[in-house]
Formats: structure tokens, C-alpha cells, sequence
């Protein structure tokens, strides 16, 4: 018999990224982002401190640590290392206490070196700076023949389903997260770029509000028309609000995209209760029965099912031999 948990929330949503880098300078900017050595604008530096290393405690180890497990030939275009994110969703995740968060990043750490072997996670981290807690971790993608081969991994959207599946089996049902909607059209950024675009501040507008000029002679002089003055500011004004409308536009996707997902979740919800109660009317009647009786029960109903079924069907066929329609 299942059951429904109370504390399932619709939006309580595992989220599993990656991203492929292929050169080492790529991997050398991720690990000064994830270090903090260089202005992350989207970053609380009053909270910096709280962040976790392991594994390297500076760019320059974490690249030690990459390279210490590259092959020395590398095919062009090949990837070098695969960044995984992984956080939930912002509201279920910053409920979480400190000690449940660092047991959900710990689980998943743990997930990632079954997956790809402990010496290949050469370096992670727990960002406590950002909006939402989130691990990063960075895998050098040596498969088990022993060749750098990020496609064993991560080849194909089928393989990258059934990984989002089996991380929310393995790992995110224990801390009471769900797996996203399987098959789903709504599309995820990564969220440290997401965050970075909707907190970055808007430059106050820069607007030249004298009129232009458009010729200049010894006696006279031409100056923009009213209509190509307005029409001239008319457009830098939306070239330099573009990015906040382009901001606005990914927050206001993001919590459309939420709303639908959750209703889709809230309908399934609402049939499994349907069934929970259809099976539990049904179980009432296997009270006091044991196993073999049980199955001796199912194995009558499946006998007066299958009399059923003949019985109409030599009905039909006398039905049609009188020349009745049905």
C-alpha cells in the first residue's frame, strides 16, 4: 500500500546542470568564479566566507588537480571537464536548514564519484553567497576503458534523461525533492548565469539631449527636426533599457513556467490521492486474508472476468446469426 506524504510540495524540484568545457583556459575562468577571484556582482561577499571547498582551495590547485588527471594526448575539441551544478528549487532549498542542505550536498557528491569514480571529481564547492545554495563540482570524463570520453556521460538526450531519473531516485527522494516533469517543454538556465543576468544592476540611462548637429555652414547652421530628435531619442532609450526588459522577460518565464508545472504536479497529485483511496475501498475486503487466499481470491475474480467475456461474446455472436445490430 503507498502513500501520500504531507510535506510534498509541488515545487520541491531536484535541479541537476552541466556544462561542457573543452579548453583549459574555459576551465581556468569557472574555477576563479567558483573561488572568488574575480567580481561576481551576483555574489553577497559578506557571505563568501560561508562557502565550502573541497578538494582545492585555490584556481591554481583545482587546475593542478585537472591536468594531474588529463591524458597527454587530447583529440581536438575533445572535453576536458564536465561542471555539474546542483541545488533544487530556490524556495524548497533555502528552507532547507544549513545541516539539511550540506546532507542533500553531501549525498550528491557522493552520487557523482559512483557515477564517474572519486578520482575523477578532482575539485567542488558550496556557494552560500548566491540566492540559492548550490554545489558545483568539476569531473574530468574518463570512462572506464580509461579514455577521456565526456560522450559515455552525457552522449545523447536519452542518456541525459535517464541520468536527471536516476539522480532523483538515488539522491533527491531522500531530502524530499521530486524529479523535474519527464518530457517536459520548459527549458532551464543554468542558474548561476540566470541569477547573474536578473541581479545585475541597470547602468542609469545616458541620453544626449541636445540636438544634434547635422550641418554646419559659415552663416547658418542645421539641427536635427523635432521629429528625428524624438525619433533619435526614442531609440537609445530602448537600446539601453533592452537588458532590463530582457531581464524581466526571463523572471516573468520562469514563474509562468513555475505556475504550469506546478498545476500539471497539483493535477497528479489530486489522482493519486483517487487511487489511494479506490486501492485502500478495495483493500478492506483482504482484511483477515492471508497470502495464499489473497491469490485465490485474484485467481476467482480472473475466472469470472474470463466468463464473463465468453458469455458476451456468444451473445454477440447469436445477436448477429438473428440479424440484430448492435
Amino acid at each position: 500500500m503507498f502513500t501520500l506524504s504531507r510535506t510534498e510540495s509541488p515545487m520541491n524540484f531536484v535541479i541537476l546542470r552541466t556544462q561542457k568545457l573543452k579548453s583549459k583556459g574555459a576551465i581556468c575562468r569557472s574555477t576563479k568564479h567558483a573561488f572568488r577571484e574575480q567580481d561576481t556582482p551576483n555574489a553577497d561577499p559578506k557571505l563568501t566566507p560561508e562557502n565550502t571547498h573541497i578538494g582545492a582551495q585555490s584556481s591554481d590547485e583545482a587546475m593542478a588537480a585537472v591536468n594531474a588527471r588529463l591524458p597527454d594526448k587530447i583529440r581536438k575539441n575533445g572535453v576536458m571537464a564536465i561542471e555539474y551544478l546542483i541545488t533544487a528549487s530556490p524556495e524548497a532549498m533555502t528552507a532547507k536548514s544549513r545541516k539539511d542542505q550540506d546532507n542533500y550536498f553531501h549525498d550528491s557528491l557522493a552520487w557523482l564519484k559512483a557515477k564517474h569514480g572519486a578520482e575523477n571529481v578532482v575539485y567542488a564547492g558550496i556557494h552560500r553567497d548566491e540566492k540559492t545554495p548550490h554545489m558545483y563540482a568539476y569531473v574530468v570524463p574518463i570512462d572506464p576503458k580509461g579514455k577521456l570520453n565526456a560522450r559515455h556521460f552525457l552522449g545523447g538526450a536519452k542518456a541525459l534523461n535517464a541520468m536527471q531519473t536516476d539522480f532523483a531516485q538515488q539522491v533527491g527522494v531522500k531530502h524530499d525533492f521530486q524529479r523535474g516533469i519527464e518530457g517536459s517543454k520548459a527549458t532551464h538556465q543554468r542558474v548561476q548565469s540566470f541569477y547573474g543576468q536578473i541581479n545585475q544592476p541597470q547602468a542609469p540611462l545616458t541620453v544626449d539631449k541636445e540636438r544634434k548637429v547635422l550641418k554646419k555652414g559659415v552663416f547658418s547652421t542645421t539641427v536635427e527636426s523635432d521629429e528625428e530628435y524624438q525619433a533619435r531619442i526614442i531609440r537609445e532609450v530602448n537600446k539601453q533599457i533592452q537588458p532590463s526588459v530582457e531581464k524581466a522577460r526571463l523572471s516573468a518565464s520562469e514563474t509562468r513556467k513555475r505556475h504550469e508545472m506546478s498545476k500539471t504536479l497539483g493535477n497528479m497529485y489530486e489522482d493519486l490521492k483517487k487511487a489511494q483511496n479506490s486501492i485502500q475501498a478495495l483493500s478492506k475486503h483482504f482484511n483477515g486474508l492471508d497470502k495464499n487466499q489473497v491469490a485465490e481470491v485474484i485467481k476467482l475474480t480472473e475466472s469470472l472476468k474470463h466468463q464473463n467475456q465468453t458469455r458476451g461474446a456468444i451473445c454477440s455472436r447469436s445477436n448477429k446469426n438473428k440479424g440484430y445490430s448492435r
